[in-house]
């Protein structure tokens, strides 16, 4: 999950996640968390620990609308899956690559230097950007995650590589 500093950016599920100090707010590790604001603590009977973000709602997109992307360079697409998923597998036409575990860091880059990484604009806080990966788990954490940072436009490919590749008959 990502955190920016001053922004409430999730509300923790259960108060078995974290524990809110004086100090600020602490894991289960102890180590700090890197917000101002206090999380919302939410006990719930089922005692499930789960992280949501702070009330936004992912759009999901289905293999029709990232068929017409190619003829529409306003919008990103991006897979995020491992690079070497994609030597594997192959990926989708007009798709960028941009892992998981680096999204948010890239999301916020440097324009001049997100451009020179992949070949495309760095997105506005208003691009519609569509994320995918094999399957949809990781694809639904990195719209979350853009989510959190302030973009308003993200959607989730739910049925990513596995549905494309199906529809395309392609290897999954």
């Amino acid at each position: 999950m990502f955190l920016r500093r001053g922004v409430n950016v999730l509300r923790a599920i259960s108060t078995n996640c974290c524990r809110v100090h004086r100090t600020g707010v602490r894991n289960l590790t102890g180590a700090p968390v890197s917000c101002r604001r206090q999380l919302e603590l939410v006990n719930i009977s089922s005692g499930c620990q789960r992280y949501y973000s702070s009330g936004s709602q992912i759009g999901i997109v289905d293999y029709a609308e990232v068929k017409k992307l190619a003829n529409e360079p306003q919008k990103l697409l991006i897979d995020v899956r491992e690079p070497d998923e994609l030597k594997e597998t192959g990926q989708i036409p007009s798709s960028i690559n941009i892992p998981l575990g680096i999204v948010g860091q890239e999301l916020v880059e440097n324009a001049k230097l997100f451009k020179s990484k992949y070949g495309r604009e760095k997105p506005s806080l208003e691009t519609e950007i569509i994320f995918h990966c094999k399957m949809g788990m990781r694809s639904q954490k990195a719209a979350e995650a853009a989510a959190t940072l302030g973009f308003k436009n993200v959607k989730n490919y739910k049925g990513s590589w596995v549905d494309w590749a199906e529809r395309e008959g392609l290897s999954k």
